[in-house]
């Protein structure tokens, strides 16, 4: 890992990368077990499902699988599928687990050969598992429940979001191009850290912020991860990437920065217009938990441009204006999203899918960006790795 942009000072110095890490691979490893568990119930009458037990234990058994939870909405539809199901959820869990091995600088530089082959595993049990999960949401219907065609829409997103991200990172490597092929597999696992979390969340804040029944808390989490799922992937990405520019970079003026302020502030108005046109019924928790963490991310780079301008490093600077431009056309992405779909999915769910695939889509568009030209400036400085030599060699 290379050094941050959040740097204080040489002494007190945190490695932001690292830790980051730790927080990725505990909640990883804490769902291998609960996701390779969960089908064996499809399949074998008495059997223990492990995320059930848990969520029982924390809130209760009518929460965690009585009327508005997902075995409730979703369990005939799992019997039907079982097969599908069993390979989605043990494939994806086990190539989840596989790709944190993928960030080990020193597994990469004293056995190449294991970190190819992982990162290859990676990508076969990925592909497996995305695929069947597309299986699965062709061969069922979304739920009835008001958030329930936002949520298999992002669904179609999330699976195809992280076969783009680890096929487009063995284009990039094939290519030589160091730079957007750990970006794209970044992209792929934190699209796939969507499953752990959505978890944590829709048990952990069931004693924080109650709601009637588990799906309302689900379909919040995922508005929340549609912000921090493709944000926390350019995060990482801004972490271990030093910015060299070639002298004639220029930071930008103030203007631009109250100007991309502004636009993030009509934008949030005007979801909160949205909402309030919305039945008396809907949880405010749906708009919160996507305001809330889009103004983080917002504060978040603009932590980063005070740095990189503090260090005198425009190219970083750059990176993180291009990186807020998208946080703060979140706002404006949902609210445009939830008009235009308005009239195939109504009034609620079109709102609700702007939260969980308009806002994302804008903050992956400025990710894309920053790769691309990171890509380009190490390519035109000469900085290409001859280390690698074969396919999905990340970290």
């Amino acid at each position: 890992m290379t050094s941050t942009d959040v740097t204080p000072s040489r002494k007190s110095r945190t490695n932001w990368p690292q830790l980051f890490f730790i927080a990725t691979a505990v909640i990883a490893v804490l769902y291998l077990p609960l996701a390779i568990n969960y089908t064996w119930p499809l399949f074998f009458s008495g059997a223990s499902r492990l995320q059930d037990d848990v969520n029982t234990a924390v809130n209760g058994n009518d929460y965690a699988v009585g009327n508005g939870s997902v075995e409730d909405f979703r369990h005939a539809d799992y019997a039907r599928h079982r097969g599908v199901m069993l390979v989605h959820t043990t494939l994806g869990a086990l190539a989840l687990g596989l790709a944190l091995f993928q960030f080990s600088t020193r597994l990469r530089t004293a056995w190449p050969a294991v970190h190819r082959w992982t990162g290859r595993t990676y990508l076969a049990l990925m592909t497996a598992s995305m695929l069947t999960a597309i299986i699965f949401l062709i061969g069922s219907s979304p739920i009835s429940h008001y958030s329930g065609r936002a949520f298999d829409l992002q669904l179609w997103m999330l699976a195809l979001g992280t076969l783009f991200g680890g096929w487009y990172a063995l284009v990039a490597i094939r290519r030589r191009d160091i730079v957007a092929h750990r970006a794209w597999m970044t992209y792929s696992i934190a699209l796939m850290m969507t499953a752990p979390l959505l978890r944590v969340l829709w048990i952990g804040i069931q004693p924080l912020l109650p709601q009637h029944v588990l799906l309302d808390n689900l379909g919040a989490s995922a508005v929340l991860l549609g912000v921090i799922a493709p944000f926390s992937a350019a995060v990482a990405f801004m972490l271990t990437q030093r910015g060299r520019g070639t002298g004639d970079e220029k930071p930008a003026p103030a203007n631009r920065y109250v100007g991309l302020l502004a636009v993030a502030a009509l934008g949030s108005v005007g979801y909160v217009a949205q909402f309030a046109g919305l039945p008396e019924d809907i949880p405010p928790v749906y708009l919160a938990f996507h305001l809330v963490p889009a103004w983080l991310a917002i504060g978040i780079a603009g932590v980063g441009i005070r740095n990189g301008r503090a260090q005198g490093n425009p190219v970083r600077e750059q990176r993180w204006r291009w990186l807020l431009t998208g946080v703060a056309l979140a706002p404006v992405a949902a609210s445009a999203t939830a008009l235009i779909a308005a009239p195939a999915y109504g009034a609620t769910n079109a709102f609700i899918a702007g939260g969980m695939v308009g806002a994302p889509l804008a903050i992956s568009l400025a990710f894309a960006l920053v790769v691309h030209t990171a890509g380009t400036r190490a390519r035109a400085s000469g900085r290409v790795s001859r280390s690698v030599e074969t396919p999905l060699a990340v970290g």
